[in-house]
């Protein structure tokens, strides 16, 4: 299929792409060394469709890695695109501003529940979450807290690649013959109720999990406690929704021991789950 986008006169072939992808592309989870692992071969994008070299049509269901929730082949999307790009690709936030920045900063600003009003972009998620937590650390150095840096992440929760993030990851899979921050992040375990005991109600499989939230602060020491790290929904972990309450007790617990809560949205913000951000429902912050 070709939605009338000009072609290039020296587009490799199927078979190219496949001879150069198993020679010179690593791929995520897949045995480096190993040849013809026959991937799709994605070659475009249409609303909520992708097609592949084989002429094949296919709904993608994940949005890609739930990055692509508009669609392809959005051309609003391309000429907005297109045209920062010939204007002024790129200036650095070190030393400058610029229009767009400053336009997207307050318009997040404004949709931000509570009273969250400052924006820090980022290249992607694991960036995201390695600044919040380095924001973490940089907080407590400031207030002379120089003890107070670890972290409380969950089983299953999955934050990042980057080196922070994936240390408060806790997809063991995910970190086989990889080094991890072992010492200062302690996980507690996921809070999915299809995995509480037989007879049990969801609401005593929550108090359990508060439970362990508060017996690992206990043990560990609030004094050595700078956050806690969640995602509204474990959304690599297996799509799981804990049970009704769990993140508003999990902040009144964390707030009661001077223990900030990062709510990791990169996955559930921005409309995913009916509001901009998945907090305003879990939290019941406007």
């Amino acid at each position: 299929m070709n939605r009338g986008l000009p072609m290039r006169a020296n587009a490799p072939s199927a078979a190219d792409i496949r001879q150069f992808d198993n020679r010179n592309h690593v791929h995520p989870w897949h045995p480096v060394g190993m040849e013809d692992a026959n991937f799709m071969i994605a070659t475009e994008g249409d609303g909520i469709h992708l097609f592949d070299t084989e002429g094949r049509k296919y709904i993608d269901g994940p949005a890609g890695m739930w990055s692509t929730q508009i669609g392809y082949g959005r051309r609003e999307m391309a000429d907005a695109i297109a045209e920062q790009v010939m204007k002024l690709p790129f200036a650095t936030p070190w030393t400058s501003t610029t229009g767009p920045a400053a336009v997207l900063a307050s318009k997040l600003a404004a949709h931000s529940p509570g009273d969250l009003n400052r924006v820090f972009f980022t290249t992607g998620g694991s960036t995201a979450v390695d600044s919040a937590l380095r924001f973490v650390h940089f907080y407590n150095n400031m207030l002379g807290r120089h003890e107070k840096k670890g972290i409380i992440a969950r089983e299953k929760g999955y934050h990042g690649s980057t080196y922070l993030a994936a240390s408060v990851s806790g997809k063991a899979r995910d970190k086989s013959f990889l080094d991890t921050d072992e010492i200062n992040v302690h996980f507690i375990g996921d809070p999915n109720p299809y995995g509480r005991p037989d007879g049990m109600s969801t609401s005593d499989w929550c108090d359990r999990l508060i439970d362990e939230l508060a017996q690992t602060i206990a043990t560990v020491g609030a004094g050595r406690i700078a956050a806690f790290i969640a995602e509204p929904v474990l959304a690599s972990g297996g799509v799981i929704v804990p049970p009704d309450g769990y993140h508003r007790r999990c902040l009144e617990i964390c707030r009661q021991h001077d223990i900030l809560y990062i709510s990791d949205e990169v996955v559930t913000a921005f409309g995913r789950m009916g509001e901009m951000f998945a907090s305003e429902t879990v939290f019941g912050i406007t």
